[in-house]
């Protein structure tokens, strides 16, 4: 088979501040839902990412939700995604939460 899309669910506390956060970061809402259950799609390009909302029960600390994503050149997405947070915030969070640390090049 080909064209296959798969799109990560990943759980959050609040679909709203992933929404804010990943639209910083150049991504558009593609769909949005409180109810019955709460879910945000944020597209960016072909990336697509899905989160479900997990309002009490939820522990961030806890999560093992992971999405790895594989692009040709990460100091790109880096900047594209920098230039987003230093639009937002002024500066490049480094630190809390969010925050961003630059890519670790390879020898």
């Amino acid at each position: 088979m080909a064209n296959e899309i798969a799109i990560p669910l990943l759980p959050c506390r609040s679909i709203d501040e992933m929404a804010d956060f990943y639209t910083m970061l150049g991504f558009r809402r593609a769909y949005y839902q409180v109810r019955p259950n709460p879910y945000v799609l944020l597209k960016r390009e072909d990336l697509q990412l899905g989160f479900f909302g997990m309002p009490e029960a939820f522990k961030p600390e806890d999560s093992y939700g992971t999405c790895v994503i594989v692009v040709p050149d990460t100091g790109e997405l880096f900047e594209a995604f920098a230039a987003g947070i230093r639009a937002a915030h002024g500066k490049l969070l480094v630190s809390g939460i969010p925050r961003m640390t630059r890519p670790r090049r390879r020898k």
